[in-house]
């Protein structure tokens, strides 16, 4: 199996990609986007209700066991906020990510605040890739924003497309704000959570006012995510100094992010 993470060379020539390759764009719905220079967009246009579920769910776990003080050599946070959905940064995150472009978008502030961002990316040469995201595996990569108290907006876009050099790629992209990782500050205030009100979802985060959740909504959504059961090829990558402290991924041996 040739399965590569963050690796540059290119693969062996393999007619079998090209005729999964004409099949998916022979298929209905299946749209060729101009602005992924280069390259071949198998899947993009934005994420199911149910997949966007999933980003929250995994953030605010995660960011749930770090303001608890759950993960080792992290002191536990007083005014970490749950993320919650938000449609302005999810459309600025899919069409930075419908451009196949493995790098942080210089345009992505919008006019309430700034914004911060963390792209990851995956490739293999495998001919039966799904489609499909894998997004709890790869949330586990951006602790960079993950862990800012103040942010507590999120939205995220996804791209699956063919890479001559690479091979068939998965593009993540998450926007947060207001945006974090401020040159001198701290991420969040230590100390156990006083915020009011409190999640009721989440024990020890900050809740936000006046939010329907999103699960609330999905059973009116007909699409049906498959990223609860897509089985990722590649291991997954994150921020080796914090995330290699969580217990249930310390068996990982290699991890890359783009931040």
């Amino acid at each position: 199996m040739d399965v590569r993470l963050f690796t540059s060379g290119s693969s062996a020539s393999n007619p079998g990609l090209f005729a999964v390759i004409v099949l998916l764009l022979m298929t209905p719905g299946k749209a060729i986007y101009e602005t992924c220079s280069g390259k071949t967009m198998l899947k993009s246009g934005g994420l199911t209700c149910q997949d966007r579920q999933i980003i929250l769910d995994t953030h605010n776990k995660l960011r749930q066991s770090v303001a608890q003080g759950g993960v080792a050599n992290q002191p536990a946070a007083a005014n970490m906020m749950e993320l919650v959905w938000d449609q302005e940064l999810a459309s600025v995150a899919q069409k930075w990510a419908s451009r196949c472009i493995l790098a942080h978008d210089a345009s992505r502030d919008v006019a309430r605040f700034p914004v911060g961002q963390n792209i990851a990316s995956t490739w293999t040469t495998r001919t039966n890739i799904s489609p499909e995201p894998n997004f709890p595996q790869q949330i586990t990569a951006w602790f960079n924003e993950l862990v800012w108290g103040d942010s507590y907006l999120i939205g995220c876009g996804y791209s699956f497309y063919y890479d001559q050099s690479k091979g068939y790629t998965k593009l993540y992209v998450c926007n947060y704000g207001p945006g974090g990782n401020i040159i001198g500050a701290r991420p969040y205030t230590v100390g156990s959570a006083t915020c009011q009100p409190q999640s009721t979802r989440y024990q020890g985060l900050c809740g936000v006012k006046s939010y329907t959740y999103l699960d609330r909504l999905c059973s009116n959504d007909p699409t049906t995510s498959t990223a609860q059961t897509t089985v990722n090829p590649w291991k997954t990558f994150q921020d080796v100094v914090i995330a290699a402290n969580i217990p249930q991924h310390t068996n990982n041996s290699s991890w890359y992010y783009y931040g």
